[in-house]
């Protein structure tokens, strides 16, 4: 009943503090002092189990430099500790020894018959002021390393959008020349064209002077067929092949994978990267196809997704 006293009077303080109700619970739960229930919170804070308002850091820190002083009407029991050899540090039970090796990954303790002081005035002010630090402290490193993420993303997304640029340039590029090269194909058979009609006619009027001078008609010369001049592709061999993917939300992602993978390769990323769309099916819009276990086994070449391409994620019938 005392225990259970002691650890309802430490959730009360925590939530006075501001601290959300089910961790002070939790916190009270697994250790016997407010110092230590500080400690252990610090730690959630720290390793982004609990999310702490860092405008309400400097309000919780002085609650705490302003909580009451253990009272001494009621005679400290002499309870066995707990120390800690390779620090010194001196632990009220089990659970705060367990929770100081998890912290700290000290492994010497012993049992110790000293008791656990109640901290004085000037003592919870230290403690305040430590817990006020390693809080901004805790938030400060947050917020940096979130900055970090997000520039990481935007150069990543930048690169990303620079190489897909320059390959629709490479490709309006090439549709340009083929464009080109196939206006000088039908020129040059419209001129073979025309030609033969005026030899054609040349043959037509010759041949009637002929017949009213009484003379044989001259012979007709076939001309040779032309051959349309072939113009020299360049083929390039490109080692990646980057896939915009169309999700069912109207999103889009893109990612690059070697020009030698499968189909079932760009497949295995997805389930991976969005397990929730798990089953789906894969389409490509053009041609309007929906993917099959056989189009699966075959190179993103074969698919036309080489050096870019597109595909759409549909719900699995």
């Amino acid at each position: 009943m005392r225990f259970e006293r002691k650890m309802s009077s430490i959730a009360e303080q925590l939530i006075e503090m501001g601290f959300d109700t089910v961790k002070a619970a939790e916190a009270a739960k697994n250790c016997t002092t407010l110092e230590t229930a500080m400690d252990w919170l610090v730690s959630r804070i720290e390793s982004e189990e609990m999310e702490v308002d860092p405008d309400a850091a400097a309000a919780i820190a002085e609650s705490i430099a302003d909580a009451p002083a253990a009272s001494s009407s009621e005679p400290a029991a002499v309870a066995k500790s707990y120390k800690c050899n390779d620090c010194g540090k001196i632990m009220a039970d089990e659970h705060v020894m367990l929770f100081h090796a998890a912290k700290t990954k000290h492994e010497n303790f012993e049992e110790s018959s000293e008791a656990i002081k109640p901290l004085t005035e000037e003592e919870k002010k230290v403690e305040a002021a430590k817990l006020k630090e390693r809080i901004k402290e805790s938030m400060k490193k947050k917020a940096a390393q979130e900055e970090l993420d997000n520039i990481e993303k935007e150069k990543k997304r930048v690169q990303e959008g620079k190489k897909m640029l320059e390959m629709n340039e490479k490709r309006k590029e090439m549709e340009q020349l083929a464009a080109i090269a196939q206006r000088k194909r039908e020129k040059e058979e419209e001129a073979a064209a025309k030609k033969r009609v005026l030899d054609q006619i040349k043959a037509d009027r010759e041949a009637r002077k002929a017949a009213a001078a009484g003379l044989p008609p001259p012979p007709v010369a076939t001309p040779a067929p032309v051959a349309a001049p072939v113009v020299p592709v360049e083929k390039k061999d490109y080692k990646e092949a980057t896939i915009q993917i169309r999700l069912p939300t109207g999103e889009t992602i893109r990612s690059t994978f070697p020009s030698e993978s499968k189909l079932a390769d760009v497949r295995q990323w997805l389930e991976s990267t969005k397990p929730e769309l798990v089953p789906f099916a894969l389409l490509q819009p053009f041609p309007r196809k929906v993917m099959t276990a056989e189009d699966m086994l075959q190179p993103l070449g074969d698919h036309g997704l080489v050096p870019n391409g597109s595909l759409v994620i549909t719900r699995a019938a």
